[in-house]
């Protein structure tokens, strides 16, 4: 590891150095210009001092005391401070004979320069890698912020400062803000990664008006984001392909709802077949407050960052675009408000600085005291305005707390001669600077501005430094106690998840077989039977404007009207007009209505758990009960065989048609019975499940696992009752295509019993039709009568009936009993097919291992990394996502302490501690590598 060697101080015998250099560094000699206040005279002093000590505890030598070994090998270097008879280190750099290699005409990255401002590169780099970690919400950082109106010259000085083309017409700088950080690297490789720094989440409600930017919204449609996003855009290794990556990045940071990789020149889509200027033109913002960030690396670079925002400007190009005004101004005020801001206000020397819009933010933040004022298009001064520069570098107008620089790096120069010309200018060699200025000498250049606030920068940061650490330190200490009170993690956290997730899937495979379960499911198929028989239609028997018998499948309804015929008075079997009769014993207000079942051996005999009482009334299936009533009439049925009926046929034979359509209507109602059938049994199933995972993981219910499980067993619960569900409407429609009867002879069965039941009904109401039984005979169940009774009533049939003749209706009467025939036969079929389908085929997937590889799918535990385990055992997302912000913030902190630990150990850091800095701490833009 390398090692940098100290010497101790020696007498040196060479002559005292003019202490009033006009080179000498800027925080010694950046005042001296005339006639200097007596508030600039103190100041002077005191940065003098300060510098000087600085300076000497850092053993930062002199032009000719510095030694160097070869670089390739990082050799270290030997350094030497003399100390003059006089006190205070010799060597300034007046003393050299060279004139071309004095101090303040030598490039920023001369090995003189980067040999004093080794302690100032470290204090910028560490400032630079605190604020690309955003831990400025902690603590203020100090900072460069370089501001000015449109067409301040700022893209030209800019570029200077870092040393590297950057795009100067309209574009980056005027759509979203640039941070520059500029790192002294040992690699001899020069480098530049790109990346959009996103702190606010685009949000766009419509078109955007002027009013709609306040002080509680400054950048709309933008919207404060809680955390900082860092995206890669793009990392390249030759400066010249800079302008295009950088107006490309701004495109992506216009297009927030876009991949950004989209538009990386050479790789993206649309960076390969779009046109640059046509993506920036219709990009869905025309402002963002993000932030293009460049880092770039190279040998012999200032340790230096700063912030260039967009310029202010009075009025768009487009009326609609009014909003940007105030939202750039917004912009700038944000970044100058800042207390920790050191603010760089670029106006050119070819307009009126009292015209200045930046100046009046600037004022109105009172950051006067903080600011740097930099002369741009030096060369571009006419003559008639002389003195009113001349006062503002004498602090008679305009005044700033940094007092002012000028520079001139026309847009029309090449990089690698920009420098070298403005040095000439300065110099009064080239072109026209007046002789008035040369007082200033020290002030004019853009190297001896970036000397400046490099060393401005270092010096308000080394003074922070210590608020600085306090502050990070305590919010550490705060967050890592946050994270200590999050509920624990189990230590082996994948076996725990195996083990609970195992524990759970074997309970489901045995819940199916439970006996409440079983018995629950078993209820639910009964009342799905009974419904299902319950609406077997019933047949209308009456004749028009006659007497009514209304049968059912449970009962038979009897209600009568006048007779046809009057019976005679003295008949017994008379029936009373309606309102005068008396009432008999026994007799009620209306037509006397008996319950009627099937024979004692049928298979369909209603359930009596179900009936017509309570149970009835609160199952599942109540709305459906009178689905099949009424549902077919003699009168009807005679209608539609006459329709179908070709010409000629005879009257009692019925088309095939009629029977078949009347059997599909009559199973057609099953749907709506169907439907809720399927609902139920999802319920009940996901009912049992959940109860399952109660009681196999229920102690984890606080944890993400069980919150997990649930919904994923829910999902798969849905997806097999879909499926079940299909497979059920597939039995329907079958059911409902045509007729289908295999079984005979229970077809046989069934019709002849519906048409007892059917013959029976009609014989009643005909013979009560012409007073051949008394008006009010109770229709009785068969199975209830007494065999005195159905003797009897069989007698009166036998004796009465071919009094009347044949009924006219019989044919009507057949139909009716073939299709409540048919449905019994199809009733029989369906019931016992839904509900073995549901057993065989939904109950047993639960059964399967299939919900084990729908889980281990659905949690991602398939070769999973750890903390795919970790996140399934936190309390719950919100806990979860507070742990990750933790850690991270943690993170971040970690490494700015650790910035700020070895810049304090460094021998050239604030402690003047002779600690040896680790070779990987030297480099810091090397750990941040992976900042981004």
């Amino acid at each position: 590891m390398p090692r940098r060697v100290i010497k101790k101080e020696q007498q040196d015998p060479s002559p005292t150095p003019t202490p009033t250099s006009a080179h000498a560094p800027a925080s010694i000699a950046s005042h001296t210009m005339g006639p200097p206040s007596r508030k600039r005279l103190r100041e002077d002093a005191i940065d003098a001092q300060s510098a000087a000590v600085s300076f000497i505890r850092s053993h930062a030598p002199s032009a000719e005391t510095c030694r160097r070994g070869h670089d390739d090998d990082q050799e270290p270097m030997f350094l030497e401070l003399r100390a003059r008879p006089g006190g205070g280190p010799t060597g300034s750099p007046q003393s050299s004979q060279n004139a071309d290699t004095s101090f303040a005409h030598q490039s920023f990255a001369h090995p003189t320069f980067t040999n004093i401002g080794v302690k100032l590169r470290e204090l910028n780099n560490t400032v630079g890698s605190l604020q690309q970690l955003g831990v400025c919400y902690v603590a203020e950082l100090p900072e460069l912020v370089l501001v000015g109106d449109q067409s301040a010259g700022k893209s030209s000085l800019m570029s200077g400062l870092a040393r590297v083309d950057l795009p100067r017409s309209a574009g980056v700088g005027t759509r979203c803000p640039l941070h520059i950080r500029l790192i002294n690297s040992s690699n001899a490789h020069w480098s530049c990664t790109v990346a959009l720094q996103l702190d606010y989440d685009f949000e766009p409600k419509g078109k955007i008006k002027k009013s709609d930017v306040t002080a509680t919204n400054q950048f709309p449609p933008w919207v404060k984001k809680s955390h900082r996003d860092i995206k890669i855009f793009k990392t390249i290794f030759d400066p010249s392909e800079i302008e295009e990556v950088l107006r490309w990045a701004q495109v992506a940071i216009l297009n927030p709802k876009n991949d950004h990789e989209l538009y990386i020149p050479g790789d993206g889509a649309i960076a390969k077949g779009g046109d640059l200027s046509e993506a920036t033109r219709v990009a869905a913002a025309q402002f963002s407050p993000n932030i293009i960030s460049l880092e770039i690396k190279g040998p012999e670079l200032p340790g230096l960052s700063f912030y260039d925002l967009p310029g202010v400007f009075l009025s768009p190009d487009q009326e609609e675009d009014e909003y940007i005004v105030k939202v750039v101004r917004n912009l700038t005020r944000h970044y100058i408000q800042r207390k920790g801001a050191i603010i760089m206000w670029a106006l050119p020397m070819n307009a009126d600085p009292e015209n200045s819009i930046s100046l009046g933010i600037i004022r109105e933040a009172k950051a006067s005291d903080r600011t740097i004022g930099i002369m741009t298009k030096a060369d571009k001064l006419a003559l008639e305005n002389e003195a009113q520069w001349l006062a503002m570098f004498r602090e008679e107008k305009q005044s700033v707390g940094h007092g002012f620089f000028a520079t001139s790096r026309p847009p029309d120069k090449p990089l690698e001669t920009a420098a070298k010309w403005e040095q000439l200018f300065f110099s009064r060699e080239v072109d026209s600077w007046p002789a008035e200025f040369e007082e200033f000498k020290d002030r004019c250049g853009v190297e001896l501005l970036g000397e400046y606030i490099s060393t401005q920068l270092g010096k308000a940061f080394e003074q922070s430094l210590p608020s600085i650490k306090a502050k990070v330190y305590t919010r550490l200490d705060k967050i890592r106690n946050q994270l200590a009170d999050l509920p624990e993690i189990p230590e082996n956290v994948e076996h725990e998840v195996k083990k609970s997730l195992y524990q759970f899937l074997g309970r489901m495979k045995t819940a199916m077989k439970d006996s409440e379960f079983s018995s629950e499911w078993s209820s639910l198929n009964n009342q799905f039977r009974d419904i299902i028989m319950k609406i077997k239609p019933t047949c209308r028997v009456k004749e028009p404007a006659a007497q009514t018998i209304d049968l059912s499948d449970a009962d038979t309804e009897v209600s009568t009207v006048t007779p046809s015929k009057r019976p005679r008075p003295s008949d017994s079997t008379m029936r009373p007009t309606p309102g005068k009769c008396p009432r008999q014993e026994n007799e009620m207000p209306t037509t006397p209505v008996k319950q009627e079942s099937f024979t004692a051996g049928s298979l369909f005999r209603a359930s009596p758990a179900i009936g017509t009482g309570l149970a009835e009334m609160h199952s599942p299936f109540a709305g459906f009960r009178n689905l099949g009533r009424l549902a077919m009439d003699i009168q009807d049925i005679r209608t539609q065989v006459r329709k179908k009926q070709r010409p000629g046929m005879p009257r009692d034979l019925v088309p095939d048609e009629v029977r078949e359509a009347m059997c599909l209507d009559a199973v057609k109602k099953w749907q709506g019975p169907l439907e809720t059938y399927i609902d139920k049994t999802a319920e009940l199933l996901e009912r049992v499940t959940n109860q399952a995972l109660e009681e196999s993981i229920g102690v984890l219910r606080r944890r993400l696992i069980f919150r997990e499980c649930q919904i994923h067993l829910k999902e798969f619960i849905d997806k097999i009752v879909a499926s079940q569900r299909g497979r059920l409407a597939d039995m329907y429609r079958s059911e409902t295509y045509q007729m289908y009867v295999l079984n005979e002879d229970s077809f046989s069965r069934y019709k002849a019993q519906e048409l007892d039941q059917l013959r029976r009904a009609r014989a009643i109401y005909r013979l009560k039709a012409v007073a051949l039984i008394q008006w009010n005979y109770e229709i009785k169940n068969l199975a209830d009568m007494s065999d005195d009774d159905r003797s009897r009533e069989q007698k009166i049939f036998t004796q009465q009936l071919p009094k009347i003749g044949n009924d006219p209706y019989e044919t009507e009467i057949e139909v009716a009993a073939f299709v409540r025939g048919y449905y019994l036969t199809a009733a029989t079929r369906f019931v016992e097919g839904v509900t073995m389908n549901v057993n065989s085929h939904l109950f047993r997937i639960i059964g399967s291992t299939e919900l084990d590889f729908f889980m281990d799918q659905q949690l991602g535990l398939g070769r999973a990394p750890l903390n795919v385990y970790e996140h399934l055992m936190e309390e719950d997302d919100k806990t979860a996502s507070l742990r990750e912000q933790l850690k991270s913030e943690i993170d971040k902190l970690s490494q700015a302490m650790t910035s700020i630990n070895a810049l304090e150990c460094s021998p050239d850091g604030g402690s003047g501690s002779e600690t040896i800095l680790p070779a990987s701490i030297i480099d810091l833009d090397d750990d941040m590598e992976e900042g981004f």
